[in-house]
């Protein structure tokens, strides 16, 4: 007889967040700059972010309704990390640099 695995059900709104982060990691690989006045920005990083943004808002969504209405700790710790990367992002991207 196998011992008894202590297998931990993963939420289904943990696929989102880890959408999300993926998303911000991935913008550290891509890039497509796009010439906007004097300056360049990332367009990729920018359309990334804003996917990142959606999978984090579904996630955390997905996470209050399972709980009653609360997510988990651990959730909302990740969450909010994951937010400020994801707004990190976004701002590193879409400040001009020079041509």
């Amino acid at each position: 007889m196998r011992p008894a695995a202590h297998n931990v059900p993963v939420p289904p709104y943990a696929l989102q967040l880890l959408i999300a982060l993926v998303l911000v990691g991935v913008t550290r690989l891509a890039a497509y700059p796009l010439t906007v006045g004097g300056g360049v920005v990332d367009a990729l990083d920018a359309v990334l972010m804003m996917l990142a943004l959606v999978n984090l808002r579904l996630a955390w969504t997905g996470a209050n309704a399972s709980g009653g209405g609360r997510a988990p700790a651990w959730f909302v710790v990740a969450g909010l990390v994951t937010a400020g990367l994801i707004t990190l992002a976004m701002v590193a991207a879409l400040t001009p640099r020079p041509a």
